[in-house]
């Protein structure tokens, strides 16, 4: 652990040298992310350009992709000795659970089926539903015309847009 960057005490030269991470420090997330990031780099995972939380293994016998949220891990590859060898790996260094088969996560239920997996937000609508107490709401007609065009004339611009 290292003090931030910009602060100064005054007339104190001292820091407190940790030897693991405090769990509800601000710099504890930053501190296992740079440790798991270090820790699977070293079986071949690069992260990912375009969104740093996913990391890409890349094989001759396949591509294995892990992304990560906070402390959840999800897995997916192309071979599943990739997956087996990934897992492993996490075990040997990491205390870890694994939770099977996706269903759910981030609030998207992964439905598997024969040849496809679907992608739905159906639960999380109704868990928002019911904490706003809306589950009992009727349903009402929208007070707007059908098939209304609602394309942006230019004979009609704004004073001050």
């Amino acid at each position: 652990m290292e003090q931030p960057s910009g602060y100064v005490a005054q007339g104190e030269t001292k820091v407190c040298r940790l030897r693991k991470a405090i769990y509800e420090l601000k710099q504890s997330p930053r501190a296992w992310f740079k440790k798991f990031s270090l820790t699977i780099s070293g079986i071949g995972f690069r992260r990912c350009h375009s969104d740093h939380s996913v990391f890409v293994r890349c094989t001759r016998s396949g591509i294995v992709i892990l992304a990560v949220y906070i402390d959840d891990i999800l897995l997916t590859r192309s071979n599943s000795a990739g997956i087996v060898e990934t897992k492993m790996y996490l075990k040997s260094h990491f205390v870890t659970k694994d939770m099977g088969r996706i269903e759910y996560f981030l609030g998207i239920e992964v439905a598997h089926q024969k040849c496809s997996v679907l992608l739905s937000q159906r639960k999380h609508a109704l868990n928002l539903l019911e904490e706003t107490c809306s589950l009992v709401c009727k349903p009402a007609n929208t007070p707007m015309e059908a098939n209304m065009d609602l394309c942006f004339d230019d004979s009609h611009t704004l004073d001050d847009p």
